[in-house]
């Protein structure tokens, strides 16, 4: 069996939180399955807690001032440690990668390039695909992968090439609390974790169809918006604090959780994951955390919403964006329908652990990357 020496290369400065994401579980599972090694090289943008979560990783800091000189410096460690670097991570079908990509074929041609895209279809039919340098860089990846099977179909039958399904999962290490969740220890409470009030995810939207279905619920729910808070969503939430102030003593917004216990207790604790988004990056992480919980989805008609709730079983998809009026339609009948919101409990941690599950889907990755490294011997 080749173990690979990993590098995983972010096409911007990361952030703490993002050590706990796809971009660095997925080659980090896969490291520690079938890996020698696995370097994270960044421009430290933060101190990196998380990085104690992921014993054997080695995250190297790149010598570079500002985000603008992050990539350039990239370049120069992959340049330098060329033979050192097996698999080559990338994380986003960016521009920013066109240069590293091919430096690092032009040094290394046996060497496997793995894009994840991390992709909605709205940037998919954006892409400079006519643009000769971009155009190459997708040539030179060995393997892409997306995380939706709609997205999928797209951009195989755009590019004319074949992209891989590898979804975002969980690794059941980190969630120690997980295994022993029982629907006994859930509440009425109406869950959503993410950037509040950033534009894709449309937060406004649940705030007000709560409101809506706060006056049809024969039980109270509280809602728990979770996450960073823009100053235009605080303005909002003031304002309807203001005009329903029977109604805001049952909203929390937390502010951002790094305490990850304290995050997985509100996610035990929930029966209903709420997403209003426009558009997701892929799939959202936080939809496999809170299906592990056993919490049941609302969502929008993401391009990943099929995939989420097994085609409308195991949760509900909204069809149209922005449509308050039909979100909390959807959010009353799922709030009335307990017995629902039980038998989802044990089917929805089951399809999880089926099918999205990091520790099985590295074994498929691994037979991706062990193909293209064959293919490559026989050249």
């Amino acid at each position: 069996m080749r173990e690979y020496r990993i590098c995983v290369v972010p096409a911007y400065p990361l952030e703490n939180v993002q050590l706990l994401k796809d971009r660095v579980l997925i080659p980090y599972v896969y490291y520690r399955q079938f890996g020698a090694s696995m370097t994270i090289i960044t421009q430290q943008k933060e101190e990196y807690p998380y990085l104690a979560s992921l014993p054997g990783a080695q995250l190297h800091i790149l010598p570079c001032r500002n985000a603008a000189s992050h990539m350039e410096a990239a370049v120069n460690y992959v340049t330098a440690h060329h033979s050192e670097i097996d698999l080559l991570f990338l994380f986003g079908a960016r521009l920013e990668y066109m240069d590293l990509a091919a430096c690092y074929k032009a040094h290394r041609p046996d060497g496997i390039i793995y894009l994840k895209l991390d992709m909605n279809s709205g940037w998919a039919n954006a892409l400079p695909l006519d643009f000769e340098p971009y155009a190459a860089f997708l040539r030179s990846c060995d393997i892409i992968s997306c995380e939706c099977r709609r997205l999928q179909q797209l951009i195989s039958q755009k590019w004319r090439r074949p992209v891989e399904y590898i979804p975002n999962g969980l690794y059941y290490p980190l969630y120690p609390a997980m295994r022993d969740t029982a629907y006994a220890d859930k509440e009425n409470i109406i869950l959503t974790v993410g950037r509040l009030g950033s534009a894709q995810k449309n937060s406004h939207v649940l705030l007000y169809a709560y409101a809506l279905s706060f006056l049809q619920l024969k039980t109270t729910w509280e809602l728990i918006m979770i996450g960073s808070v823009t100053p235009e969503f605080r303005e909002i939430y003031d304002v309807f604090c203001r005009e329903f102030p029977e109604i805001a003593p049952h909203v929390r917004l937390t502010g951002i959780i790094t305490d990850k216990a304290l995050l997985h207790s509100y996610y035990r604790r929930a029966k209903i994951f709420a997403l209003t988004s426009e558009m997701e990056g892929g799939c959202p992480n936080v939809y496999a955390e809170a299906a592990g919980f056993g919490c049941t989805i609302l969502t929008t008609d993401i391009d990943c919403a099929q995939d989420m709730t097994d085609h409308g079983r195991l949760g509900r998809i909204v069809k149209t964006f922005g449509d308050i009026p039909a979100y909390a339609n959807a959010l009353s009948s799922l709030c009335a329908d307990q017995a629902y919101l039980e038998s989802n409990f044990d089917a929805v941690r089951k399809y999880i652990r089926n099918c999205f599950d990091y520790e099985h889907i590295v074994k498929r990755l691994r037979l991706l990357i062990d193909c293209a490294a064959l293919e490559k011997d026989s050249l």
